[in-house]
């Protein structure tokens, strides 16, 4: 178990194993069951083209590559005979492709058969070089591989030069008669081997990916939302702003964060090497259970030990930060306040710049100043996803709102919401007093947050119509509200419903 070797008697169950080794499993997590392993050379999608300037690997798109394996050793000798700022391209070789006539968005490194004249009998093999449109003489889905090493030789490459060998790869594998389950009555053989969790090490050259992991798993537990061919992924805090810090080739255990575009900030972890990628920060490495991922399927949810746990103080009092900084070895620098003050704020915000500096900042407000909302998040939970994300609530217990405007009974705040707010959970007949209101794509002023202390029967929170606001919660301690002026804070921690 977990590489510990561990005796039982003829006929144990998994349960039997997990007693033995004194495991408390709560069926929370799945675990791995693995049979009879054996190693053994395994044919993969990629291939190595040798040419006379190096070697560049190509990775076939899953049920797009039947037709390179039937021409791909036609290629082998051929050469460049155009290149441009595009494109290069080998050939010409006959195919029997069928050509077409018509334009293709082709993307940074695709591989692709084109045609002389829209004739089979002059293709060519095409490497994209850069994004563009172009007509090539290519087949219905001309697309069939993405260039994964070697990219700079292709910028490299010129008339006369060649291709000297085209060969699939190969790699040496682990095969098994694994499963993936949470049934603690299954049986279990001599020699079996049962993995529970899996063993992370974050790296410290990537302090906010590294962060941004232990976010997203700061229940030592992650889901697999996404499972592909060379990787699987959690998108849990898709959508969320993380730079680029660490460039390196993804290998088989490697733990990247995506820093650009649409998935921005979705986790990948690689179950077979890939190159390395100016889209994809590496933030650590799997050290131990990699054949656990292996077998896990799509919303399974993985135990994982990373070694290091997140350093929030934000929610704590001072007494209990006090306390926490203490047990890591790590100076608290609080200068004014009692000990039930609140910390509000951290300086440095990430784990591994904390533990580097050995001490961390923080400002705190008194106990009373902290106010308490029921959000609702079975009638708005889209708006409340953004609202969270905007005002802190989805990194930290307690969520901060800056009053920018205040007259009469109702308040407006800071920041105003980002992203398309469409109407959800529209007030019908009354507003209540101290319920939050979000102005909706109704209206002009789209993203703006505001409270009243009185109901009203005809202007939401945020003083615009029924129909253009959305409503997300409700701020219990209205108390805290009167007392506020423009320019100052409202600090809120969430009360749940139950």
């Amino acid at each position: 178990m977990d590489g510990r070797e561990i005796e039982l008697k003829d006929g144990s169950a998994v349960n039997d194993l997990f007693h033995t080794a004194t495991y408390k499993y709560n069926g929370d997590h799945v675990f791995a069951v693995i049979k009879g392993v054996k190693r053994e050379e395994i044919e993969t999608h990629e291939y190595a083209i040798k040419t006379s300037r190096g070697e560049i690997r190509i990775e076939l798109i899953p049920d797009a590559g039947a037709v390179w394996s039937d021409y791909y050793s036609s290629f082998g000798g051929s050469k460049v005979h155009w290149s441009d700022k595009d494109v290069v391209a080998f050939g010409p070789v006959p195919l029997k492709i069928l050509p077409e006539r018509k334009e293709t968005e082709f993307d940074r490194y695709d591989v692709l058969f084109g045609s002389a004249g829209y004739s089979a009998e002059n293709s060519y093999l095409i490497f994209s070089k850069e994004r563009h449109r172009a007509s090539y003489g290519s087949p219905k889905e001309p697309v069939f591989a993405k260039v994964i090493a070697g990219k700079g030789i292709l910028n490299a490459l010129g008339v006369e030069d060649r291709i000297d060998e085209i060969k699939p790869s190969f790699k040496m594998e682990e095969l098994s008669n694994s499963l993936v389950s949470k049934d603690i009555y299954l049986k279990l053989d001599d020699g079996d081997e049962v993995l529970t969790y899996l063993n992370i090490r974050l790296r410290e050259d990537s302090p906010k990916g590294s962060e941004h992991f232990l976010l997203a798993t700061e229940d030592d537990r992650i889901e697999i939302k996404a499972v592909g061919d060379t990787y699987v992924a959690n998108d849990d805090f898709a959508g969320e702003e993380t730079p680029f810090e660490v460039f390196g080739p993804r290998k088989r255990g490697t733990i990247t964060v995506r820093t650009i575009g649409k998935g921005e900030g979705k986790v990948f972890i690689y179950k077979r090497d890939r190159g390395s990628s100016r889209i994809h920060s590496l933030i650590g490495n799997v050290k131990e259970g990699m054949r656990l991922l292996e077998a896990a399927k799509k919303g399974d949810v993985v135990r994982i030990d990373t070694g290091i746990k997140r350093l929030s103080l934000i929610g704590k009092s001072v007494e209990d930060a006090r306390r926490f900084c203490v047990d890591n070895n790590i100076k608290l620098i609080h200068i004014l306040g009692d000990d039930e003050d609140i910390i509000v704020e951290q300086n440095p915000e990430e784990t591994f710049e904390i533990l580097k500096r050995g001490s961390v900042d923080v400002e705190t407000i008194p106990k009373d100043r902290l106010a308490k909302v029921l959000l609702y998040d079975t009638n708005a939970p889209k708006t409340l996803n953004l609202f969270r994300k905007e005002i802190g609530l989805r990194y930290h217990p307690i969520g901060k709102l800056e009053v920018y405007f205040q007259y009469k009974n109702i308040w407006l705040f800071k920041p105003y919401l980002e992203g398309s707010i469409l109407p959800e959970n529209k007030p019908s007949k009354v507003v209540r007093g101290g319920e939050i209101g979000i102005t909706n794509q109704a209206a002009k002023n789209a993203g703006l947050i505001g409270i009243k202390l009185e109901e009203d029967e005809r202007y939401g929170p945020s003083g615009e119509s029924f129909k253009a606001t959305n409503i997300i919660g409700r701020l219990i301690d209205l108390e805290k509200l009167g007392v506020l002026k423009e320019g100052d804070y409202l600090y809120i921690r969430e009360a749940r419903s139950d």
